[in-house]
């Protein structure tokens, strides 16, 4: 429908709350019947219809204003919305989604992301999950669809966090081993 019909509609209904209101009734629409036939009921509009026809309006002046949060499609199609992806790594994808998503529910919440990080071999702090929770959250719902967990595997941004985070505990156990190794020299050194 388009926003003008919308508009009217809905001053319609407000009229109409404010005649009830007031105990007036409002003026017809159109012409009136002739009193010799009978007159339909009138229909009073519910207050779900109400709050459909507003949510509509609303939108679509959100869409007007390029404020409008676009609407998720039903159906998802893995291979077609990340064509980036081969479709073997979106089948590892889906089995560790599986494997990770204990309560089998289709989402991974923050504690079986926190398993999942830790499994992996990159630990995270809390606030760092709801920060990744939160950049691919599309539905705000604080857990991860598997949509969600395509979209963290091709977000760069992590990807380089966590294999930062893995080269730095690498060169510290390098240093650790180097340390120990240099004692162990100094120990046999003075021992003799």
């Amino acid at each position: 429908m388009a926003s003008e019909e919308l508009a009217s509609k809905l001053q319609r209904r407000l009229q109409w709350e404010e005649a009830e209101d007031g105990g007036v009734q409002p003026a017809p629409r159109a012409a009136s019947v002739p009193e010799s036939q009978p007159q339909p009921l009138a229909r009073v509009p519910t207050a779900r219809a109400d709050a459909e026809l507003s949510a509509q309006l609303n939108r679509r002046l959100d869409i007007n204003e390029g404020a409008a949060r676009p609407r998720r499609c039903k159906v998802f199609h893995p291979y077609s919305e990340f064509p980036e992806f081969s479709r073997r790594l979106i089948k590892d994808l889906e089995s560790m989604f599986r494997l990770y998503d204990s309560g089998r529910d289709g989402f991974i919440d923050l504690m079986e992301l926190k398993l999942m990080m830790e499994k992996l071999g990159a630990p995270q702090t809390h606030l760092g999950l709801k920060s990744m929770i939160k950049e691919v959250d599309e539905d705000f719902d604080g857990k991860l669809s598997f949509r969600e967990v395509q979209a963290l595997s091709s977000a760069s941004k992590f990807e380089a966090e966590l294999k930062a985070e893995q080269d730095e505990r690498k060169r510290a156990e390098e240093k650790r081993r180097l340390r120990q190794a240099a004692f162990r020299e100094l120990k046999a050194a003075f021992s003799t």
